[in-house]
C-alpha cells in the first residue's frame, strides 16, 4: 500500500483554513461520489464550521477529520460515515442526520504512544434516517457528550487494534 494516497473531494488544511465557514453555497457534492476516497477532509484545522451541507457516502468517509480543533458541522447531511482521529480536541455535529459510523480516535497512522485521545466530541439533536442509533466507535477516544441522540456506542479494546497498528508502522514506515 505504500506510496498510495488518498483522493479527496474537497480538502480544508490549517492554517490557511482556520476560521473557515463553509455553506452550501460553498461546497456542492461531486455528481460521482463514490470515485472518491473522502469527500470532505479537514487536515490540521482550528475553528472550522461546515452549516447546510448534504455528504454522500464515498468510497471512505464522507467526512474525515485529522488532527485539529474545534470543529463543528451543524444541519448536515451525512449520507456515510464521519472519522475523527489524530488527537482532535473538539469537534461537534449538531441537528445533522447521520446515516453511517462515527468513528472517533487514535488509529491507523496517525497514533502513536502518549499522544493526547480524541476528545470533546458532541453529538447533540443528531439521528439517522431510519430512527436507528447512530454507531459510534470509540478507539482511542473519549467518549462523546451525547444529548438528544441516539447512539451505540462500541468501545474497541486496545488488544485489537493496538497489534493492527504496530503492524502497518513496520510494514509502511512512510505512513507516520
Amino acid at each position: 500500500m505504500a506510496g498510495i494516497t488518498d483522493v479527496n473531494w474537497r480538502s480544508y488544511v490549517g492554517p490557511q483554513d482556520n476560521g473557515k465557514v463553509v455553506t452550501s453555497e460553498d461546497w456542492q457534492a461531486p455528481s460521482n461520489p463514490r470515485e472518491w476516497d473522502d469527500l470532505f477532509k479537514c487536515s490540521n484545522v482550528s475553528n472550522l464550521t461546515a452549516t447546510g451541507l448534504v455528504i454522500p457516502d464515498s468510497r471512505e468517509d464522507s467526512i474525515d477529520c485529522v488532527r485539529g480543533n474545534a470543529y463543528s458541522f451543524q444541519s448536515c447531511v451525512i449520507q456515510g460515515s464521519v472519522t475523527v482521529k489524530g488527537s482532535i480536541d473538539g469537534l461537534k455535529l449538531y441537528n445533522c442526520v447521520v446515516s453511517g459510523t462515527v468513528e472517533l480516535g487514535q488509529y491507523d497512522n496517525y497514533w502513536t504512544k502518549g499522544r493526547a485521545p480524541t476528545r470533546n466530541v458532541s453529538l447533540l439533536n443528531c439521528c439517522s434516517p431510519d430512527g436507528k442509533p447512530i454507531r459510534v466507535k470509540l478507539w482511542d477516544a473519549d467518549a462523546p457528550l451525547v444529548l438528544n441522540t441516539k447512539v451505540e456506542i462500541v468501545k474497541i479494546p486496545k488488544w485489537i487494534w493496538l497489534p493492527y497498528f504496530l503492524f502497518r508502522r513496520l510494514t509502511n514506515p512512510k505512513a507516520v
